[in-house]
């Protein structure tokens, strides 16, 4: 049934993910990794593929072909397998979602990554590496960094927003195609077999609640991995840019006075 699932078909979106150029610097990072040297690590891969289905809400098929084209490792059938499970409708659906931000600061939180693969960013702090779009313009300015110029602005804003659509699609083709194709008790895709059975197989838990809960706006499966925190980093962001502001208007009035 998940065939009869809506994707977004914005190829400026595609494109921009294969060549590394979304504006979310760790995706940006793996893909032109990917690009260059034909291979990233599985943790990168997941990265990758989540953002391409469960934000841009492009067809995992997009992400299968552009890796089995780049990987210098690419197996049909592990490629295939992964993709689809990624994609909603493999026998073994990821239970999670990697967000682009939060994994950036799990899993390079130096922003060491992003300096080797990224060098248009490489003089941004550190508490900035990651969510250039949040550095106050005067740093930016400093570490010869243009939105929009040497670095792309983001191509999508509201990530939340994205994601929840994606759910919803994917809540809509299970409710609307797959009455026969889900177990009316534990809320799992089937499967059919040559004999005429069907067996469940592994499905995400909040596709699950969304489908029994289709009004609901409260979803205690969600899947997005939310992956390191850090308060200290929040309030610097927050600090940094007060200065900037001050400064700006400060500047502002001089400006003004010698008018």
């Amino acid at each position: 049934h998940y065939e009869h699932q809506k994707w977004s078909n914005d190829q400026s979106h595609l494109k921009a993910w294969q060549k590394g150029n979304t504006g979310y610097p760790l995706v940006d990072a793996s893909m032109r990794q990917l690009w260059l040297t034909g291979w990233m690590n599985n943790y990168m891969r997941h990265v990758v593929a989540s953002f391409l289905i469960s934000y841009l809400r492009l067809h995992w098929i997009h992400g299968y072909e552009w890796f089995q084209d780049t990987l210098v490792d690419a197996d049909v059938a592990i490629n295939a397998m992964m993709w689809q499970n990624g994609g909603m409708s493999g026998l073994d659906q990821w239970n999670f979602v990697m967000h682009p931000v939060d994994a950036a600061m799990t899993c390079d939180p130096k922003g060491n990554y992003i300096r080797k693969w990224i060098p248009e960013l490489a003089a941004l702090p550190d508490e900035f590496i990651h969510i250039p779009w949040k550095c106050p313009p005067s740093i930016l300015r400093r570490a010869g960094v243009s939105l929009g110029g040497n670095y792309p602005q983001r191509i999508i804003i509201d990530l939340e927003t994205s994601r929840e659509q994606s759910l919803k699609d994917v809540t809509e083709v299970r409710r609307k195609f797959g009455r026969d194709w889900v177990d009316k008790i534990t809320g799992n895709d089937l499967v059919p077999l040559p004999n005429g059975l069907k067996i469940p197989c592994i499905t995400r838990k909040e596709f699950k609640y969304k489908t029994a809960n289709p009004e609901s706006r409260e979803n205690p499966h969600t899947a997005v991995l939310r992956g390191y925190r850090s308060r200290k980093r929040d309030v610097k962001i927050a600090f940094e840019n007060k200065v900037d502001f001050l400064a700006s208007t400060m500047n502002e009035c001089v400006l003004r006075q010698e008018r």
